[in-house]
């Protein structure tokens, strides 16, 4: 009977071997965990955040990028500058971003705007979930440590920040979805 159990238990392991796989890493806001299955494509979301990677974001309007996995370090005497991806994966539709920003008082803004948010060719403005009062209707206030979004219905693949009238000084921002 304990051989049985034994062979058993084997043939269980073997046989979920290739149904099953996962893969974690770490990184700030958690570790990526990914649980699929061979049965026609099934994804379990555990509700654990992924990293947005910065790779194949590019700057422009004299901002200096140095990107490290989820993690930009921005730099630049800017009028009007940004940190922007044209290539994201479409799938990224209706998922929630969450950026954090631990470093902003290091920097200094035009009137405390911190940052746009925008998305798609047309570059529309995206309204933080977090943020009640964006200025002027459309910058976050320099004051936000964290901020979250939801990517709309028709996301193209592009995402970019904003920034107006800044001296940026080592901002860091960290980026992970859900």
């Amino acid at each position: 009977m304990k051989r049985m159990v034994i062979v058993f238990m084997a043939l269980c392991v073997i046989g979920l071997s290739g149904c099953i796989t996962t893969s974690a890493t770490s990184g700030t806001g958690g570790g990526d965990v990914t649980v699929s299955s061979n049965t026609e494509g099934a994804t379990v979301d555990v509700g654990v955040s992924v990293n947005l990677n910065f790779r194949n974001w590019y700057p422009w309007g004299g901002v200096q990028a140095a990107p490290n996995g989820n993690t930009v370090t921005l730099n630049g005497k800017v009028n009007v500058g940004g940190y922007v991806s044209e290539q994201l994966p479409q799938d990224l539709k209706g998922k929630t971003v969450t950026l954090e920003i631990p470093n902003a008082a290091a920097s200094n803004f035009s009137d405390e705007r911190l940052m746009k948010i925008t998305v798609n060719k047309g570059d529309r403005v995206i309204r933080p979930r977090n943020v009640p009062d964006l200025i002027e209707k459309e910058y976050i206030p320099s004051d936000y440590k964290s901020v979250n979004f939801t990517l709309p219905d028709d996301f193209d693949g592009k995402l970019g920040f904003v920034f107006y009238q800044a001296d940026l000084k080592g901002l860091q921002i960290t980026a992970t979805y859900r």
